[in-house]
């Protein structure tokens, strides 16, 4: 049996296109018979909210478009992963290759504004200990250089074997402060620093 007030309901959803509260004031029915007399029936589009997110949406589309990635679109638009991802979820990220680099330089780039102020703040804690340490230490004397020298030599250093006897003195090593250091002990035990050869590897 066909309802009376459900066709009503409905027609002046459909027909006149009214609101929910203009049709409950017009028929004088409670809220929830009225939703659930509405049930299946979209509202007017007139009645819709703008959704603030539409346009933020819209610019998550349009960067996926370009080959952002989820976070980066986070990142660039102040929203969750989670609803970036719900967003885009349908649309693979571009494979040109313009645009991976693009992805790329951005994704460096963003990265560097992030780490700036860490890295600038680490810097200057080492260098502070660097002072201290150098402070703290002195001057080198020639007793000084003979031990670190020598320990220089016991760890970079090559060795006569048994098996294989070597008269030549050799350091192996690509840190040019060591090497400095080590040129300094040789001519501290009176090597002049014409005598030391230098051979550069190339991988």
């Amino acid at each position: 049996m066909a309802d009376p007030l459900a066709d009503e309901v409905r027609r002046l959803r459909t027909v006149e296109r009214l609101s929910a509260r203009q049709i409950q004031a017009r028929l004088g029915i409670g809220k929830g018979r009225l939703y659930e007399l509405l049930r299946g029936v979209p509202p007017p589009e007139w009645t819709r909210r703008p959704n603030a997110k539409d346009g933020l949406r819209a610019r998550a589309v349009e960067l996926r478009g370009e080959g952002w990635s989820v976070n980066e679109i986070a990142g660039e638009l102040g929203v969750a992963k989670s609803t970036v991802y719900q967003w885009v979820r349908q649309l693979p990220p571009g494979t040109d290759a313009d645009q991976a680099a693009k992805r790329r330089a951005r994704s460096k780039a963003m990265n560097e504004a992030r780490w700036a102020e860490h890295r600038i703040d680490r810097e200057r804690a080492r260098a502070e200990v660097h002072e201290r340490a150098v402070d703290r230490i002195g001057p080198i004397d020639d007793r000084d250089l003979l031990l670190l020298g020598a320990a220089i030599f016991w760890c970079e250093g090559t060795k006569s074997r048994p098996w294989r006897r070597d008269d030549r003195l050799q350091l192996i090593n690509s840190d040019v402060r060591l090497l400095a250091l080590f040129l300094r002990f040789l001519e501290s035990c009176g090597v002049e620093r014409t005598v030391p050869s230098y051979r550069v590897s190339i991988p």
